[in-house]
């Protein structure tokens, strides 16, 4: 039985793909090399420590305390908020501590308990955040009775799910290679193509164009899946890093976003009519969403303007989504939001690609 056209121009893409050893390492081995760096830099590091504060008393001398906690540089203080708020903030590894201000701090020289909820996971931020906390306590102490016993901490350990940077790293890392091989592949790929006049004389061939160009991009959307599957085994063998998402979830999003980028890249390779004019066209595009969108730090350290911008990034939605799926664990469709923004942005360069596109 003889095979389709349509089955071997895609095989044949793919061996030409495979083979090429500059495709294959700006494809698979450059985000590898990437997330190695990132990774082994460990900027998960301890930096401020979390505290998160439940005012029982509501007094002024309470206010004036978390006044002071503010002040010191090395806490991120938020609150005061209600205590199942706090609790539930630091069952999921967003604080390190919650204090637990009780009625009446300091109004009495009666000796009182402070209750400190702490993580257990995070020893050293733990120990850090405890020693400033009494520190602040004994100063409000020896404003009350001149003495520093006025105050005891009462711990009590939170089992608590921390993620690590490199746990945040990853899913924006697979993210930012589908991005990349989608956008940068198919611009410089097909500008070549037309240069050497390749695509002009596909057409005086018995092969439908259709043909060959579903092939090109089946064999990228083959190539998205391989890469998503190389960076998350990467990830948690060489850093353990916790995927408990589902991973038929995260191969759907990486296909729905490199068709995104294929797409794009597409539209690129239309209008562009060298390389020359690829290349910096293509980092246009590119570049900025790399940096904005949240594949190395969170989008929240922004400026409020701008991350309202980068919102409706189509890489912010991909990363976003590849995020909450593979390391929160929460269904695919839990991300409509996410999956509408793609969709809208595949419709646009799709569009725009079929109107830019030429053969020659």
């Amino acid at each position: 039985m003889r095979a389709s056209p349509t089955w071997v121009l895609t095989v044949a893409s793919m061996k030409m793909f495979y083979r090429d050893r500059q495709a294959l390492f700006w494809t698979l081995f450059l985000p590898l090399l990437i997330m190695l760096i990132f990774g082994f830099l460990n900027f998960g590091a301890l930096g401020s420590v979390g505290l998160g504060i439940v005012d029982l008393a509501g007094n002024e001398a309470s206010v004036r305390f978390v006044e002071g906690l503010r002040s010191v540089e090395a806490l991120d203080v938020t609150g005061p908020s209600p205590l199942e708020s706090e609790r539930s903030a630091l069952s999921d590894g967003d604080r390190d501590l919650v204090l637990v201000l009780p009625p009446g701090f300091g109004a009495s020289q009666e000796q009182a308990a402070v209750r400190v909820l702490y993580n257990e996971g995070r020893p050293q931020e733990v120990q850090v955040g405890q020693a400033m906390v009494r520190q602040a306590l004994d100063e409000v102490a020896f404003q009350v009775t001149g003495t520093p016993r006025l105050f005891t901490l009462s711990a009590e350990p939170v089992t608590s799910r921390n993620l690590r940077y490199i746990d945040f790293l990853l899913p924006g890392v697979v993210a930012m290679s589908i991005m990349q091989m989608g956008i940068f592949s198919v611009a410089f790929g097909f500008v070549q193509l037309k240069q050497r006049g390749i695509l002009r004389r596909l057409l005086a061939t018995p092969a439908h164009p259709v043909t060959f160009l579903f092939s090109q991009v089946a064999t990228r959307l083959t190539v998205s899946v391989l890469q998503t599957l190389v960076l998350l085994g990467a990830g948690m063998i060489l850093f353990n890093v916790q995927f408990v998402g589902n991973l038929a979830a995260v191969l759907a999003l990486a296909v729905v976003g490199a068709a995104v980028f294929l797409s794009m890249g597409f539209a690129i390779s239309g209008w562009a009519k060298s390389e020359d004019v690829a290349a910096p066209v293509a980092n246009v595009v590119a570049m900025p969403m790399m940096f904005l969108s949240g594949v190395f730090f969170p989008r929240e350290s922004m400026p409020p303007l701008l991350q309202s911008v980068t919102d409706y990034l189509p890489l912010t939605y991909l990363a976003d989504a590849m995020r909450a799926v593979a390391v929160e664990g929460v269904t695919l469709w839990s991300q409509w939001p996410e999956l509408l923004g793609l969709g809208a942005w595949l419709v646009a360069s799709y569009v725009v690609a079929v109107r830019l596109f030429r053969w020659e």
